[in-house]
């Protein structure tokens, strides 16, 4: 039951994605997250055989690495510095477009540093049983990090549009500060849940 819930989440991710991005013309983006699936998913029939393939759950389960590294086509041509102190926007960008960009990338980056930091210290402390909390959330749990990822963009576009009534694509340093604090409280609250279900 929970892995239909989690596949009917992933089917809803990626078609959101590709209807946006299809509409607003963003092909690069678009076939950049397809080229990272066959390729990853062609490397890991290699090295995996029968557990990782291009058809399999496993490769399936990651739309939001391949989707998130591809975003680098949209974010980087557009990321512009405004006359505003501190204030950046991404130029030309589509809102919906421009939020999910930036709040994939700031969640994967995020999650890279928590990866990175665990893989530093291992196998010291508790890391042994932090880095197989943060695998499943990444590679197994597309529900929560659908969840995350919405949350993020829903306040960021609150904050944006609402109370400060600019454009959803336009951000602040202390906005992208907020941000990624967010990403790492989200992330690090799976962490502990994770371990108090180990320990009780």
């Amino acid at each position: 039951m929970v892995a239909n819930i989690s596949l009917w989440f992933l089917a809803a991710y990626i078609a959101v994605f590709v209807v946006f991005a299809y509409r607003a013309g963003e092909f690069q983006w678009l076939w950049g997250s397809v080229l990272l699936w066959l390729g990853f998913g062609a490397i890991g029939a290699r090295l995996l055989p029968g557990l990782w393939g291009i058809t399999h759950l496993s490769a399936l389960y990651m739309p939001h690495f391949y989707i998130a590294l591809a975003s680098l086509f949209f974010l980087v041509p557009r990321w512009q510095k405004m006359p505003e102190k501190h204030r950046w926007q991404l130029s030309g960008g589509q809102a919906f477009l421009s939020l999910f960009a930036l709040s994939g990338m700031l969640m994967s980056v995020v999650f890279a540093l928590l990866l990175a930091m665990v893989w530093y210290r291992f196998p010291t402390g508790i890391t042994p049983y932090v880095l197989p909390a943060l695998l499943q959330m990444y590679l197994f749990e597309p529900v929560y990090w659908v969840c995350m990822q919405s949350v993020l963009m829903l306040l960021f576009y609150l904050h944006r549009v609402v109370i400060e009534k600019q454009p959803a694509n336009c951000f602040s340093r202390r906005q992208l500060q907020l941000g990624f604090l967010l990403a790492l409280f989200f992330q690090m609250a799976f962490v502990v849940g994770s371990l108090l279900r180990i320990r009780y």
